[in-house]
């Protein structure tokens, strides 16, 4: 009996995601478990597993397809079986192969006319409703005629036709891939919430030495003053989906980590309940399964609230960018020696800036700053914070 691999929802937002690479092609013998394809979601490449042993009977989705949470990608069987009440019942999205005319058409530089109405890209079709755009005039560019976000984009901002579009001696970078993925991320966040960001000043002079003695890095005891705080004004561990709130139980902090073709965002599960040595172990082999290209996409779903540290960057202070639908994200800046006053005297202390995003929607402005003075008191009293072991 064959069996179909589907696009899963991989992120809580994710609707589409695109095909990157197949590693196995029809006909190949499969075993249940083998990596089969890799697709590109808003975070970063995520293999998925043939869903029973037999043979790759067809691929439904091209690499470089933008293919719609739970449309079919593949069908695994044995060899024998009927595939044609599987092909009829699948999402299937055309291929250039499919339609030799479209494909000759573009291969030989002329793209196809939208009155033929080519296929449109899922990421196409939300911009165009997005931007109020008629598809029924735009052209599409990519593989067999399919018109993309790309073109919508250039569309509604008038940019197809300007002089100089095609970048003369210019290096052109496409907006694609990971990279893509997290420009509409952004893009969405900054389209929907309305966010503020509130930026409070932390002395962490006296963790700074406990540390050396104790361990953790200070991400994690960031992450320990964030999950103590989340406790005490959950209506910041929440996510906001169309017009509901979500307040969620357990509190799940995601750590943006930096990968060479951009940021992925690990989460902590249960980050009030678990120590700060545990949660700097944890960190550690989260980011170093990020920089292998080994991290699973159960270890980067479900985040309750964001952390950003830019300061290991030297970064002084920065406004980040809520990760939807969460609620709010807090930026780490870089910890400096600082001339401050202290009982009337000046001396040197060590100080980082923590600043606050929030949607203003889901959260007043009087709770988000006290959940953010909770979180320096946290960090101010570092012995407290060092000695709350897991529960």
């Amino acid at each position: 009996m064959a069996d179909v691999l589907r696009m899963p929802q991989i992120t809580q937002t994710m609707v589409a995601a695109r095909v990157a690479e197949w590693f196995r092609h029809e006909g190949d013998v499969v075993t249940k478990g083998d990596p089969l394809v890799s697709v590109e979601t808003d975070k970063t490449l995520t293999e998925l597993e043939a869903p029973q042993s037999g043979i790759l009977r067809k691929i439904l989705a091209p690499a470089g397809a933008d293919v719609d949470v739970n449309a079919v990608l593949a069908i695994v069987g044995t060899g024998e079986e009927d595939i044609e009440p599987y092909l009829n019942a699948a999402s299937r999205l055309e291929s250039p192969a499919d339609n030799p005319d479209r494909s000759s058409s573009a291969s030989a530089g002329n793209p196809a006319p939208i009155s033929e109405r080519p296929a449109v890209s899922p990421r196409g079709r939300r911009l165009a409703r997005e931007f109020g755009v008629d598809m029924s005039k735009l052209v599409g560019t990519g593989p067999g005629g399919l018109v993309t976000e790309a073109d919508v984009r250039s569309y509604a901002e008038g940019t197809a036709s300007l002089p100089g579009a095609d970048g003369g001696d210019d290096e052109i970078i496409p907006l694609t891939g990971v990279r893509g993925r997290i420009a509409e991320r952004l893009a969405l966040s900054r389209r929907s919430a309305a966010d503020v960001t509130t930026v409070t000043d932390v002395d962490l002079t006296e963790l700074s030495r406990l540390r050396a003695e104790a361990g953790g890095s200070v991400t994690a005891c960031v992450v320990k003053a964030v999950g103590c705080s989340l406790r005490q004004f959950p209506a910041l561990n929440a996510w906001l989906i169309d017009d509901r709130i979500h307040l969620k139980k357990e509190i799940r902090i995601g750590v943006a980590v930096a990968l060479s073709e951009g940021l992925v965002v690990p989460v902590i599960r249960s980050a009030d309940r678990k120590s700060v040595p545990e949660i700097s172990d944890e960190l550690e082999s989260l980011a170093e399964r990020a920089r292998s290209g080994t991290l699973g996409a159960d270890a980067m779903t479900g985040s309750t609230f964001t952390i950003s540290n830019s300061g290991v960057f030297g970064s002084l202070l920065f406004t980040p960018i809520i990760n939807p639908p969460e609620v709010a994200i807090l930026g780490m800046g870089r910890i400096a020696e600082t001339p401050v006053v202290r009982q009337g005297q000046i001396v040197v202390r060590n100080i980082m800036l923590l600043c606050l995003s929030y949607d203003h929607r889901a959260i007043d402005g009087a709770p988000a700053v006290r959940f953010l003075q909770a979180v320096k008191s946290h960090l101010e009293r570092p012995e407290d914070l060092l000695r709350l072991g897991s529960t």
